[in-house]
């Protein structure tokens, strides 16, 4: 057994559940499923109950036990009536397994609660014959039957661990806030790859544009490139051929990917299965922000929003900030967002200086130009000129602020920057500062913003870290 085969089969004992996780799940769908059924007796319209996702694939990791209960409707359903019974049976399905709903947002509404340490999710789909779909979720029915008749037996850990190699490097989950793999994406590959070494030898290899079409819809990559233009990444759908499963992954993670499988063959370790999920300490954090140039915008939502339209709006505004800044002569070197996806938000950016200089050079007209006379009548007063340099006209003026996070706010205020509408209110009554103390007391109460700002402030992704 060579090295690389050793660390593997030590990583396999990590992302493996163990016994009692396996038993625990098992109970809590078994009630599930039993409970979900007798919830949807009599009503019109609700079909059948079925398991889906991980737990129905057995592909799910060590600690990430998740129930996905998908609730099947007859497509005469609307889908306004849908998404309310959804809602209504989903919270009585939970409280009846002893957790808390949470109404939760993706293509329409489902609900989510935590049984006994399980994430259970009821969710709603039409049920339909490919590819007359109605709602996103209508594939996945198809896409747990299409993995199960794939898989061969013991391929089940090959996805484990290389679900857990993307977990512990930071690009798992195709949600917004990380625009990375999804579940069903890494087992596709594991299918098409055969094994986790063999995949992660060709990760390592990969350059974008990358295509993979398991069943051949599409004679030819130049095909596939047109169906799928400016995707890195291209899975062609096994149960779609008009949808790439890897729509949600950005080059940014591809490429981490990419990097993280050079490494690991390079120098095999279990580090890489290995989640860094460490608070650090204040003294620790004070002395990665000195001499740092960090802007930081803290805000409070009224209300708990779904968790994929939060990110979209914190990431949307993130960029309007961070246009705005580079427009004010700012540079941004780095921006991140960060939520406790209850309350507390922060978009924050390290700049090259928290100050722009007091005097700018103003760049006129050529002296040849009809209104050359009047830019030397207008800036006469300036600290220096009008001069002329070859054939165009310049002064020196001075900047009345010059403080990022007060010209910030002012721009703000005045609604100059690109805000998402749904934080706009929030932004505007935000904390916008540079004060490196005032951030570290907003950190020394949460746990989460402190791993989020020594993530920030590192710049390395996990694998990266020694």
């Amino acid at each position: 057994m060579t090295g690389l085969e050793e660390v593997v089969e030590r990583a396999r004992r990590i992302v493996r559940p163990t016994r009692l996780e396996e038993r625990r799940l098992k109970r809590i769908v078994e009630v599930a499923l039993s409970a979900a059924r007798e919830e949807i007796s009599g009503v019109a319209g609700a079909l059948d109950v079925s398991l889906e996702g991980s737990a129905a694939k057995d592909t799910w990791i060590r600690g990430r036990a998740e129930a996905d209960i998908f609730i099947h409707f007859d497509p005469k359903v609307s889908r306004e009536e849908l998404e309310k019974l959804i809602v209504e049976i989903g919270s009585k399905l939970i409280r009846r397994l002893g957790g808390e709903p949470m109404i939760m947002y993706a293509n329409h509404p489902y609900v989510e609660g935590v049984v006994d340490g399980v994430t259970v999710d009821v969710v709603a789909c039409y049920r339909v014959e490919p590819p007359n779909w109605i709602s996103a979720t209508d594939r996945t029915p198809y896409h747990t039957r299409y993995v199960l008749s794939r898989l061969k037996p013991g391929q089940e850990d090959e996805v484990r661990l290389l679900k857990g190699f993307m977990r512990a490097c930071g690009v798992y989950g195709a949600e917004i806030r990380v625009e990375g793999f999804s579940g069903y994406l890494t087992e596709l590959l594991t299918i098409y790859y055969g094994d986790f070494i063999n995949a992660i030898r060709e990760m390592a290899g990969w350059k974008p544009p990358i295509t993979i079409d398991l069943e051949g819809y599409y004679e030819s990559r130049e095909r596939i490139l047109e169906a799928f233009p400016e995707s890195p990444l291209i899975v062609v759908d096994p149960v779609d051929r008009s949808r790439n499963v890897a729509a949600a992954v950005s080059l940014t993670r591809l490429s981490e990917l990419i990097l993280a499988a050079k490494l690991f063959l390079k120098k095999p370790s279990t580090r890489f299965f290995k989640q860094f999920d460490r608070a650090p300490g204040m003294r620790e954090l004070r002395a990665l922000l000195r001499d740092r140039s960090i802007l930081y915008i803290y805000f409070k939502l009224k209300d708990r929003r779904p968790r994929d339209v939060l990110w979209g709006e914190l990431k949307r505004s993130e960029q309007g900030v961070r246009r705005c800044l580079e427009n004010l002569g700012f540079t941004v070197y780095r921006s991140s967002s960060w939520s406790d996806e209850k309350r507390e938000c922060m978009l924050i950016f390290e700049l090259d200086k928290i100050e722009l200089p007091r005097y700018h050079l103003h760049k006129g007209p050529p002296v040849y130009l009809k209104n050359a006379d009047e830019f030397v009548e207008k800036w006469y007063g300036a600290i220096a000129g009008p001069w002329i340099e070859g054939e165009r006209l310049y002064v020196l003026r001075r900047r009345e602020e010059v403080s990022a996070h007060k010209l910030l706010r002012e721009r703000i205020i005045s609604g100059q920057v690109s805000i998402s509408r749904g934080l706009m209110t929030p932004i505007q009554r935000a904390r916008i500062s540079t004060d490196a103390e005032d951030l570290l007391r907003l950190a020394s109460r949460n746990d989460d913003l402190r791993r989020f700002m020594l993530d920030f402030l590192v710049a390395r992704p996990p694998f990266l870290r020694r």
